[in-house]
């Protein structure tokens, strides 16, 4: 038996190329929120409301469901919380 060494889960989990950037993307964006709400002492309510998501999204994003957001709603969060978003494109 041969075992398989990734760089990501999403490398793992994710046979498309595109669909794996996106998740990675996307789960990086959330690790952002998160930390951002780990650090503001909000309750998840008045998190959910500075974001301008619901507090059960809130919860969602806060537990790994990334199936529940898109891009741009996260980048959409961030900029809500403060926080600038950039992007570097790599060849």
């Amino acid at each position: 038996m041969t075992q398989q060494v990734f760089d990501s889960v999403w490398d793992a989990l994710e046979d498309d190329p595109i669909e794996r950037a996106n998740m990675k993307l996307r789960s990086a964006l959330m690790r952002e929120i998160r930390d951002w709400y780990e650090g503001s002492g909000m309750t998840q309510t008045e998190a959910a409301k500075v974001l301008h998501i619901s507090r059960p999204k809130l919860s969602g994003l806060l537990n790994g469901h990334i199936h529940l957001f898109t891009i741009d709603r996260l980048v959409n969060a961030l900029s809500a919380a403060g926080r600038h978003v950039e992007l570097k494109v790599a060849a």
